[in-house]
């Protein structure tokens, strides 16, 4: 009965430690940070990190400062920032709550590669293009190659 108890006991120690690296391989995925930046004298900024997989990427923004229950369009721009270019990726809607505050996540269905031309995160002031007032950049975060 002693070495049953002893037998039980190592496995729960053994456990508890992580049991190897057979039953806990993976690692934790390391995230590429960038900053969101008003503009147009939004006052909307934030943060912002891009997780690669295997043939695709997540964008997660983080964004302050917008105006209460207000959608915007979002889009991974050709450029940067200070070098506007067109679409080159849809992202989600960003919807603000009631503080203005706003957190969207979005799968871009290709490998993280960004061009030497350079890309860039942008939120727009509107919900779509369906009137010229809705076009203009209100946050803008340049990705890095990392």
């Amino acid at each position: 009965m002693r070495n049953l108890v002893l037998a039980i006991s190592s496995l729960f120690v053994v456990a508890a430690c992580g049991g190897g690296s057979a039953t806990n391989p993976a690692s934790p995925t390391p995230t590429i940070p960038f900053k969101m930046v008003a503009q147009n004298g939004s006052g909307v900024s934030g943060t912002g990190t891009i997780v690669k997989s295997t043939g695709s990427f997540i964008v997660t923004i983080k964004l302050s400062g917008l105006v209460p229950n207000s959608s915007h369009i979002s889009h991974v721009h050709n450029g940067a920032c200070a070098k506007a270019g067109g679409i080159a990726y849809p992202l989600s809607q960003v919807i603000a709550d009631s503080s203005g505050a706003a957190v969207t996540q979005s799968i871009v269905p290709v490998n993280y590669s960004v061009p030497a031309s350079g890309w860039y995160v942008n939120v727009h002031h509107g919900p779509d293009f369906s009137a010229p007032a809705n076009g203009p950049s209100i946050s803008c975060g340049d990705l890095s190659g990392a």
